[in-house]
């Protein structure tokens, strides 16, 4: 697909209404993204497993969501993170995601979902939803969440055999292939880092190491590896152990809060159902509540009333 790809007219960037509305430019959100890697500060990219996370995210003024697999099998299917979607199913949701926004999205491509083959046409299929980066893992499949316990790992040469296959598969897209290794919880830092470097061989955009919490280790994971990193903050059970500024002063170029916004969200909706349950009232709830009228502000109705005004009956 063309490297140009196409936007809401009602997406400002600027923390603007989007979702729904016409096509009115054409930009690249790979492009977008590498623009913001360049100019040397970290980009942050809050975890959005839909796409009205992603508009409010783009409203707060982030420059990039991230999309994770655990995050988005939890609100479709309510389990684990343990491969039960498909390349359709991530793809469909990421390109809802990227729909909804202009502001570039990455999203967790898990292992490709299959083989070589498999690794080209997931590649194509997330290009052409106009994501602008993807990152592979190294996991066996079936593959599972890489703070979990029993990760199991390919072996190296065909990891680098499935990076290569998804930077030729982007064609003109642009789109950032990153490579993930989840050695770092399997293995250990060692291997993790022997990996990481390794994969650097084949010149993808970004690496990954997973399942990294300390400062100590994300530390240690930038001094030894050779190339620009993507690090993941995660809260495991308690606050994250490294900051956004941590991470910057290290000279990463881009974090993700994998786990943030589907966590928010089921402790939030756990509370609501709590208080309606044990008290049937919302009253300690709505402080925590959008109201209905910055929803629906928020939603983009502004830009349809405005358009029934001018052509249509309501």
């Amino acid at each position: 697909m063309a490297e140009q790809q196409r936007t809401n007219a009602n997406d400002t960037g600027d923390g603007g209404a989007g979702g729904g509305g016409t096509v009115s430019e054409c930009v690249s959100m790979p492009r977008k993204l590498r623009e913001a890697m360049d100019a040397g500060r970290l980009v942050l990219a809050p975890g959005c497993y839909d796409a009205l996370g992603a508009l409010l995210a783009q409203r707060h003024g982030f420059g990039a969501v991230y999309m994770s697999g655990l995050a988005v099998t939890a609100s479709l299917l309510a389990r684990p993170d343990l491969e039960l979607l498909g390349m359709s199913e991530m793809v469909r949701q990421a390109e809802l995601i990227a729909s909804a926004v202009n502001i570039p999205v990455i999203a967790d491509a898990d292992t490709g979902y299959g083989g070589l083959a498999n690794v080209e046409r997931t590649t194509r299929a997330y290009a052409d939803a106009n994501v602008a980066a993807i990152h592979l893992e190294d996991q066996a499949s079936p593959k599972r969440c890489g703070q979990m316990a029993g990760v199991r790992l390919i072996d190296e040469g065909a990891m680098k055999a499935k990076l290569q296959v998804a930077l030729e598969a982007r064609g003109d897209s642009g789109m950032l292939i990153i490579a993930r290794t989840d050695a770092f919880k399997a293995v250990g830092v060692d291997e993790a880092i022997r990996r990481a470097n390794a994969y650097a061989e084949v010149d993808p955009d970004l690496l990954f190491v997973d399942g990294v919490l300390k400062a100590a280790d994300f530390e240690q994971v930038r001094r030894r590896v050779e190339g620009p990193l993507l690090a993941s903050i995660v809260e495991l059970n308690a606050p994250a152990q490294t900051t956004a500024k941590q991470l910057e002063d290290m000279g990463f170029a881009v974090a993700v809060y994998a786990l943030s916004g589907i966590l928010a969200t089921a402790g939030a909706l756990n509370r609501l159902m709590d208080g309606i349950r044990q008290r049937g009232s919302t009253d300690d709830a709505f402080e925590q509540m959008m109201t209905y009228g910055d929803l629906n502000e928020t939603l983009g109705i502004r830009h349809f009333n405005e358009m029934w005004d001018r052509y249509a009956t309501r």
